[in-house]
C-alpha cells in the first residue's frame, strides 16, 4: 500500500491518496479527506491512518501488507515518537504535538498490528509507480474537493493517471 499526501500552499488546500496492489498490479486506488485549510503533515499522516486501516482489514484475510509512506515524519510520529510521547503524558520537550489526537488514534491503531506489517520509506517524485499513483490521487482529492476517502472508480490506466497533474 503506497501513501501519499499533498498541500498547496502549505498551508492550504490538502487530500491524501493511497494506491493498493496485490500481487505486483495496481488494484485499487483511494483519494479523499480534502481540507481547504490543511497541511502536507497532515494530508500525509490521513493517507498512512487510511493504509493503516487497509492493513487491519488485509491482514484479517491472512494477507500480509507493507505500506510505503514517502513522509518520514508521518513514520516516525507513529512507529518511533508516539510512544515517548505516550509514556509522557502526550507531551514533547518541544512544546505542543501537532496533529496530535490523529497521531493517538494512528498509534493505537498501530499497536494492534505492528507485528503484522511493515511501515517503510520511499522516496517520492523518483518514479516509483505506487508512490506516484498515490500522490496523483492526493491532487485528485484536492481538485474535486472530496472530503470523504473515495475508491477511484474509473479504468485504472496507469499510464493516463502519471500524466495527470504531480503534486
Amino acid at each position: 500500500i503506497y501513501t501519499d499526501g499533498g498541500c498547496e500552499p502549505n498551508p492550504g488546500e490538502a487530500g491524501s491518496g493511497v494506491a493498493v496492489y496485490r500481487n505486483d498490479i495496481v488494484d485499487e486506488l483511494w483519494y479523499g479527506l480534502y481540507n481547504p485549510k490543511g497541511t502536507n503533515n497532515t494530508a500525509e499522516l490521513n493517507a498512512l491512518h487510511q493504509a493503516m486501516m487497509m492493513a487491519k482489514d488485509e491482514i484479517a484475510q491472512q494477507r500480509s501488507v507493507a505500506i510505503f509512506c514517502d513522509s518520514k515524519y508521518s513514520i516516525q510520529c507513529i512507529t518511533q515518537w508516539a510512544a515517548g510521547w505516550e509514556k509522557k503524558g502526550w507531551k514533547k520537550a518541544g512544546g505542543e504535538i501537532k496533529n496530535l489526537e490523529l497521531i493517538q488514534e494512528m498509534f493505537a491503531l498501530y499497536l494492534t498490528i505492528k507485528s503484522k506489517i511493515q511501515v517503510l520509506h520511499v522516496n517520492g517524485h523518483v518514479g516509483v509507480e505506487g508512490n506516484e499513483l498515490a500522490d496523483r490521487m492526493s491532487i485528485l482529492a484536492i481538485e474535486s474537493g472530496d472530503s470523504e476517502f473515495t475508491r477511484y472508480q474509473e479504468e485504472i490506466n496507469i499510464a493516463a493517471i502519471l500524466a495527470t497533474r504531480a503534486g
